[in-house]
């Protein structure tokens, strides 16, 4: 019921005289100043719609307050308007007359200036922005540091900086907000600054439009130690706006572009040594390191290692920090490096080509070759060739009954008697035999295990034996085991040498596309071996899956020993 009296309140306003003022004229571009508009009654906030009004400002925020008095008897009624106005290009422009119930203002013609660079100007205002940045023609995907000092010669009670804002760019806060003082003509003002990096994604000029300031200041003298009832009074600034160059790509470049004032590029190895051992793995790490820069522009790193060593990928790491106002990116890359073969190793060089913005020009930053001597025996799981299917043994001849007895012109006694005797010792040979043979059965029946794994040793084993033993491995998430049978398997079935789990995947891969599920756990092994962290393998169940689908996906291989049907 009391909503519905307000509103009948506001309805029927019996508003006689409307006054508009502001609070300075002439003003200077791009800084606030403030118009009132007073309403001689109790009026709705609907009543004064600045947006609809004053096109030709940028309007702020606009506040509403309301007075009620008692003179002579006679009841009195204000309501006051206060709105925030900028105008961004010098000029002479009308703040229209406001209309309600047939009163209206007077229209104000208002004056605005350039912006000079005489300080003694500053000297009355409240606040205002400056602005710079560190260059205005940058290459494409080039940063450059935009920084923002807000000048405040009052307290702050509440506001709001809007960041700057250029199409086609990409534009974040670097670091956190820093506060000073500075005395201007004798006036004591507070300095916030905030960083800015603006990053253009599209060649061509452009405008960086200036950040912009809202909020409310006490005024002077009015601060009170209740804050709920000081007197503020709103205020806004903008800052000016600037052109920007962008320069293309030059034609000529080729590779990753990535402009910057310093890129570094350093290694290390641990262990740190000279000399290594036959499958000893052995860590190598590159660093990448660019200045004014964002993580995700800095190129891959893909080192050419020789045949001669396995190699086992670590994850990346990307990091960003800022120095001195200044953004820097860097991105870590690990690799475990297992040579196979004794003799000289060289470790190649990498080379990142980069652009130096400060000097116009490309620039490369690379890493010198690492040379170590590796000794020990030569790894025969790398190096073994493939085995070749044996051919069955030949079944000798049987021997004919009459190939050992000689012709005889005439039948003798004795020559029978003895043939006899030499029946029946045959006959118990043969007897002697089966109990032999019967006896090896029994044992062998009882020791399986230690049968088959001497058999294993006098003959290589197939391409199915190796996979039905990297299927038990995987089941028992067994990592060394799974990683030597794999190889064994993969080495066998495609006739060539395995340097690294990842070449698998591609083996395997389907025309151009690499089965990236297939890679992640082939990835995943190689960690838990040779990472400095070996965690747990547990993915063995995912990578026979993974495995078997991409095998699945390829056409039948035309050998003996193709894969069994599993079970």
């Amino acid at each position: 019921m009391v909503v519905l009296v307000l509103f009948s309140a506001a309805s029927y306003a019996d508003v006689t005289e409307i006054e508009a003022t502001v609070d300075k004229n002439p003003v200077i571009a791009n800084e606030s100043f403030v118009l009132t508009v007073t309403f001689n009654d109790d009026v709705g906030n609907s009543a004064f719609q600045p947006q609809q009004l004053l096109s030709d400002f940028m309007v702020g925020r606009t506040s509403v307050s309301r007075q009620t008095s008692i003179m002579n008897g006679e009841l009195n009624k204000l309501t006051r308007f206060t709105t925030v106005l900028i105008a961004e290009q010098p000029g002479t422009y009308t703040i229209p007359a406001i209309m309600m119930d047939g009163a209206k203002s007077k229209p104000i013609t208002v004056e605005v200036l350039a912006a000079g660079s005489d300080t003694s100007a500053r000297s009355d205002k409240i606040a205002f922005i400056e602005s710079t940045v560190d260059s205005d023609s940058v290459f494409l995907q080039q940063p450059l540091t935009y920084i923002v000092r807000l000048y405040l010669a009052a307290d702050l009670n509440k506001g709001n900086l809007v960041p700057p804002q250029m199409e086609n760019a990409d534009i974040r806060q670097i670091g956190s907000d820093e506060e000073s003082s500075e005395m201007i003509n004798g006036r004591r003002y507070k300095i916030y600054q905030r960083t800015f990096q603006i990053t253009p994604n599209k060649s061509g000029t452009f405008k960086i439009k200036g950040a912009r300031f809202d909020g409310e200041v006490y005024a002077e003298g009015q601060r009170s130690i209740f804050s709920s009832f000081s007197n503020t009074q709103p205020v806004s600034t903008l800052g000016e706006t600037i052109e920007l160059t962008v320069k293309p790509i030059p034609a000529n470049w080729q590779g990753a572009w990535l402009p910057s004032e310093l890129v570094t590029l350093s290694q290390t190895l641990s262990p740190e040594t000279d000399t290594i051992e036959v499958g000893e793995p052995l860590t190598i790490r590159y660093q990448l390191t660019a200045v004014g820069v964002k993580p995700e522009q800095l190129p891959e790193i893909s080192p050419a290692f020789p045949d001669s060593v396995r190699v086992y990928p670590d994850n990346d790491e990307t990091d960003q920090y800022v120095r001195n106002g200044v953004t820097i990116a860097q991105k870590t890359v690990s690799f475990a490096v297992v040579p196979n073969q004794p003799g000289s190793l060289q470790l190649p060089s990498v080379s990142v080509p980069w652009f130096n913005t400060k000097r116009d020009q490309a620039d490369v930053a690379r890493t010198d070759p690492v040379t170590l001597t590796v000794e020990g025996v030569a790894n025969q799981l790398a190096q073994q060739p493939k085995a070749e299917p044996q051919a069955p043994p030949k079944p000798e001849p049987e021997a004919s009954p009459q190939s050992t007895e000689q012709p005889q012109a005439q039948p003798d006694v004795s020559a029978l008697a003895d043939q006899r005797l030499v029946t029946v010792l045959a006959l118990l040979l043969f007897l002697s035999l089966l109990g032999n043979l019967a006896f090896f059965w029994r044992r062998r029946k009882q020791r399986p295990l230690k049968v088959q794994a001497k058999a294993n040793t006098e003959q290589p084993l197939t391409s199915s034996q190796q996979w039905r033993n990297f299927q038990k491995a995987c089941a028992d998430n067994h990592a060394r085991k799974a990683d030597e049978f794999l190889r064994k398997w993969a080495q066998q079935r495609f006739d060539k040498r395995l340097v690294a789990l990842g070449d698998l995947a591609r083996w395997l891969a389907h025309g151009n596309q690499v089965d990236q599920e297939l890679q992640q756990q082939l990835n995943d092994l190689q960690q838990s071996l040779f990472s400095a962290s070996k965690p747990k393998w547990t993915g063995g169940k995912a990578l026979y899956q993974s495995l078997r689908k991409a095998l699945d996906n390829q056409p039948k291989p035309k050998q003996r020993n193709d894969l069994p049907e599993l079970y």
